[in-house]
């Protein structure tokens, strides 16, 4: 009777999970994986230690060339950044011009438009009074 629920158990297990099944003991692949990874943390730590006064030398020396090429990167954005603010103030003060000088013209045509209508209305009247007389 119990070979039948373990049986089941297993069943159930094998269907959820892949895993090896050892002697009453079931480790899933997860697991498996997850013991790898620790042992895998654990020799790269005790190689580390012995790898430390071998290494450091690199590692400083990586670590400094990463700052430089920071400092590098932000001095030319920096740069970036300026003649971009540079192109936007040029470009505003074009479009504003623009403005002004069409407002301009506008300005010119709508004067000319009334002395014309004011020539037109002298015009008129001068016609209408020498009809008069």
């Amino acid at each position: 009777m119990e070979d039948k629920i373990e049986k089941k158990v297993e069943d159930k297990n094998s269907e959820k999970e892949e895993g090896v099944n050892m002697g009453g003991f079931f480790i899933s692949k997860r697991s498996l994986w997850f013991m790898a990874g620790g042992a895998l943390g654990a020799l790269a730590v005790i190689g580390m230690g012995k790898l430390s006064k071998k290494m450091r030398p690199a590692a400083v020396g990586v670590t400094k060339e990463g700052l430089a090429f920071k400092e590098w990167l932000i001095a030319n954005y920096e740069k970036v950044r300026e003649d971009l603010e540079d192109i936007v103030a040029e470009a505003k003060h074009a479009h504003q011009k623009d403005i002004k000088t069409t407002a301009d013209a506008v300005k010119k045509e709508d004067d000319i438009l009334k002395k014309m209508e004011q020539m037109v209305e002298e015009i008129l009247r001068q016609r209408s009074k020498g009809e008069e007389a």
